[in-house]
């Protein structure tokens, strides 16, 4: 079964009995479905982790270990449930690696999961004394790849432009080494000769190849389709496709505007069709699961990217900017009935904010908004945030002596090291860098072991940094 027929199956397996659960909501149960996905290595699984286990304790916490987390003095009971139809996210084996004697970042989920939280409270709301003085919120963690969004930005787009974006992006300094078989391979067709099979699963599988170089050696995220490129995925090599330009090929200017525009039975032909195709099974996917998602969590590595230079940084921005103008783009009247048009919040979040010391989150969340860019936050000013975040916080702020000045430091475990270091990871920029200036850059971003919490921490918040913030954004009201 290939990964498209994999994920139709779970698809079809959830719409019946996930919709039918979400229809039929009584007002005294309240449920909103938060989707969370982040692009490579962003921590998508410690933050379901910590963020699913902070629900389950804030309420009996320290109000300093979650102060943003609403009804607090109301809640009567919390408890984690199977999202009916969704595979269920591992939440207490994961919690158990955070927890142990030796401590370990939690294993990554693959796939589509789910974990419901179930809060049962007062009602603080206008209609407590009119529908019932007990309310049920239902909070619907999802998890999904992060490279099952970056083919969102596909569907707003014909194969013509993806191809020639894509042959832009392959032309470039970064990738084009990594490029080099597919291109020479995708020269020699002719776009016009009968359909070859093997022919175009051999091109396929080079165009596959590259992709999984470019995550693999060059830590680039963006690549389309990004199912193609997901490590242990077999890919059907008589449904792949790859990008064909216009301008190479001396093809005809309505070339990749749809299914008609190539005469049936070329290699043109197919290609177009397997493209139609894998959009529209990409499309009933959102359908089927996410239709009715409302709320989602896009988790950003900013600093790893930025530590690593110039081109990764600048292709993270590209995923960023796509991703997001996808959102935008998909709520045009016409294109209203496609389900991610839906989405009425969409936190965009930083993380590993404890990588740098606290006075750089600020510049961090600015770093973000030069990536996302004025225009989309201005656009969707009461729909979108942007947030600094550490799931779990695996270091202390302090501030050291340096030349007779108390500078601040960061004191945890280096990733790899078994002592405590004080580190000064320096100062994050609050915009893009211009080219001339990576050079000069002043930061030395690090990673963290995870803090040796043990088990006292099984009945309280793990500690973190904005992790309540994000719940407040993801429930505030977006009417007036």
């Amino acid at each position: 079964m290939t990964p498209l027929s994999r994920l139709k199956t779970v698809a079809d397996a959830a719409l019946e009995s996930v919709g039918a659960a979400l229809d039929a909501t009584p007002l005294s149960h309240r449920r909103h479905r938060i989707a969370v996905t982040g692009l490579q290595r962003s921590g998508k699984t410690v933050f379901i982790t910590a963020f699913a286990h902070a629900l389950m304790t804030a309420a009996r916490a320290p109000m300093a270990a979650f102060p943003f987390f609403p009804w607090r003095e109301h809640v009567r009971s919390v408890e984690l449930l199977e999202i009916p139809g969704v595979p269920r996210f591992p939440f207490e084996e994961r919690l158990a690696q955070l927890l142990g004697d030796t401590p370990a970042w939690p294993a990554p989920t693959t796939g589509l999961s789910g974990l419901r939280v179930r809060i049962r409270h007062d009602d603080v709301g206008l209609l407590r004394s009119v529908v019932s003085s007990t309310v049920t919120t239902d909070l619907d963690l999802i998890d999904y790849p992060g490279e099952w969004l970056l083919d969102l930005p596909m569907l707003t787009q014909s194969f013509r432009d993806w191809s020639r974006q894509m042959e832009e992006l392959a032309h470039s300094a970064g990738r084009r080494d990594l490029a080099a078989p597919w291109l020479d391979a995708v020269r020699g067709l002719d776009a016009e000769a009968p359909e070859n099979p093997a022919e175009l699963a051999r091109i396929a599988g080079l165009y596959r190849d590259y992709l999984v170089r470019c995550r693999q050696e060059r830590g680039l995220c963006f690549v389309q389709p990004g199912r193609f490129a997901m490590e242990g995925d077999t890919v059907d090599p008589h449904a792949s496709f790859f990008p064909l330009s216009t301008v190479r090929a001396g093809l005809g200017a309505n070339f990749g505007a749809g299914i008609g525009a190539a005469k049936r039975g070329t290699m043109g032909a197919a290609l177009l069709a397997r493209h139609a195709a894998y959009l529209k099974q990409v499309r009933q996917f959102y359908g089927d699961v996410f239709g009715r998602l409302g709320k989602q969590v896009l988790l950003v590595d900013l600093l790893s990217a930025l530590q690593q230079g110039r081109e990764p940084f600048a292709d993270l921005g590209l995923a960023i900017r796509s991703i997001s103008d996808a959102f935008e783009e998909l709520k045009h009247p016409l294109l209203r009935l496609l389900p991610m048009a839906k989405v009425e919040r969409l936190a965009l979040v930083a993380t590993k904010a404890d990588h740098v010391t606290a006075d750089q989150h600020a510049n961090l969340v600015n770093l973000l908004r030069d990536l996302v860019g004025e225009p989309f936050l201005l656009a969707t000013a009461r729909q979108s945030g942007l947030l600094a975040v550490a799931s779990v916080k695996a270091t202390t702020d302090l501030r050291l002596k340096v030349n007779d000045l108390a500078t601040p430091f960061l004191r945890g475990i280096p990733a790899g090291r078994a002592e405590v270091l004080d580190i000064q990871p320096g100062v994050i920029p609050g915009t893009i860098p211009a080219a001339d200036q990576w050079d000069e850059t002043g930061f030395n971003i690090r990673r963290f072991e995870p803090p040796r919490l043990g088990p006292g921490f099984a009945d309280r918040p793990l500690p973190h940094v904005n992790l309540d913030k994000v719940l407040q954004f993801l429930l505030a009201r977006t009417g007036p």
